[in-house]
């Protein structure tokens, strides 16, 4: 009964990611999402009648990621205690696109789009996975199955929502099969996909032979849809139902909450404000993850800003750019053809430093280690976070308000 082990083991203690593993891999097809809950949605099956092929199970990164033998089977080794929260890579770059449609569209640079454009255009690459929005519900995110170069541009930028997302490719899987893919995800995205390449069945060996690029950003965490609705609610005062356009990270860097209405209006919350609104909506996984970015991905991309929440506060207009950690032979070649078709910029980087993202995502998994509550495995064995706690309100903490001058008598 397999489905019921998947709700014991990972749905009753919280800590499904909502990647859509499961339901890409199902074989009769009867796994769906009720909202950002798996179900079975055959009517005539319950989960007696789940029993045998463990493939969901199996597949489910939300107790065990199996980061260390995805690293033997992509690197030969598993990472040190140093690469904790980096992962193994060979390089690290400051990239952006050279696109001006697609680095205007970015929310740092544009480099994750450049390089899913540079698989299609150089690398032979029909469909491309990506997050985008819902067509009923242009305020939820959605995964989206691309299949030209230029529409990847409306697919720019973080989505800080949760959504399922890998079920996406079953339709590729069924319907192309021939088909070569390439991918953007988070951590949790990546892993799933590193497990499904790694089984014995129909479905793994399809994401083995036809899954050729695995593109992420760094992930300090996301969050329920809950959360992007109040901000649109509360924040911009905006009734969800007339929203027909959402960004999250639009016009000048850092950018910020960019909502767009049926009548034409232009709507927009500072990102700072939206990011301390989203806190109270994270799932329990999300909160309690410990990977930063998988280390698993082809290419992983942070900000290159270590700290675009102080940004949004302050304003700041630095360039905007992505630190590029190239760590396969696929990953490499990927940067090279994005560069030598004009698409990507790099440049040498220094990794040295803060990362707002980074620290808050420490702290936290730090937090949960200690609070006795069930956590996903690290990508290290037995290690722990041994630091100093500093509460995720203090990373995120709102600006001074300013204080009006008193007004004179008589003025």
């Amino acid at each position: 009964m397999t489905f019921e082990q998947l709700r014991k083991d990972v749905l009753s203690p919280d800590l499904c990611t909502v990647c859509g593993a499961c339901q890409l891999v199902c074989p009769p097809g009867v796994i769906g999402f009720d909202g950002l809950d798996p179900v079975l949605t055959a009517e005539s099956w319950t989960e007696a009648d789940c029993a045998g092929c463990g493939d969901c199970l199996a597949v489910c990164p939300g107790l065990d990621p199996a980061s260390p033998s995805a690293e033997v089977r992509l690197f030969g080794r598993s990472r040190t205690p140093e690469e904790r929260w980096t992962g193994i890579f060979t390089e690290v770059v400051a990239g952006y696109a050279l696109d001006p449609e697609v680095f205007e569209a970015s929310a740092s640079g544009g480099s994750i789009t450049a390089l899913l454009q540079t698989a299609m255009v150089a690398l032979g690459v029909d469909v491309v996975l990506s997050m985008g929005r819902d067509r009923d519900e242009p305020w939820r995110a959605a995964p989206a199955l691309v299949r030209d170069p230029a529409g990847l541009t409306e697919t720019a930028q973080s989505t800080y929502q949760l959504a399922p997302y890998l079920g996406a490719l079953r339709e590729v899987m069924e319907r192309q099969p021939g088909a070569r893919v390439a991918m953007t995800g988070v951590a949790c995205h990546i892993q799933a996909l590193r497990k499904l390449q790694a089984m014995d069945t129909p479905a793994g060996r399809w994401a083995r032979d036809r899954v050729v690029l695995a593109v992420e950003p760094a992930c300090s965490s996301s969050t329920r849809p809950e959360g992007t609705a109040a901000v649109i609610r509360d924040r911009a005062e905006v009734p969800l139902e007339s929203v027909v356009r959402l960004r999250y990270r639009e016009g000048e860097y850092p950018g910020g909450i960019s909502i767009r209405t049926a009548d034409g209006a232009d709507h927009r919350v500072a990102f700072w404000q939206a990011v301390r609104d989203f806190a109270g909506n994270k799932t329990h996984r999300c909160l309690s993850c410990g990977d930063w970015m998988s280390g698993l991905a082809d290419v992983s991309v942070s900000d290159g800003d270590p700290n675009i929440f102080a940004a949004s506060v302050g304003g700041a207009g630095q360039h905007k750019h992505g630190r590029v950690f190239i760590r396969t032979e696929a990953g490499a070649k990927a940067v090279a053809e994005g560069q030598a078709r004009g698409l990507l910029s790099h440049s040498p980087v220094d990794i040295v430093g803060l990362n707002l993202g980074l620290e808050r995502k420490r702290n936290r998994r730090a937090s949960y280690e200690r609070s006795g509550r069930p956590t996903p495995l690290g990508p290290i064995e037995n290690f722990r976070e041994e630091l100093e706690i500093v509460p995720d309100e203090h990373w995120i903490a709102a600006p001074a308000t300013p204080v009006a001058p008193p007004v004179e008598d008589g003025r």
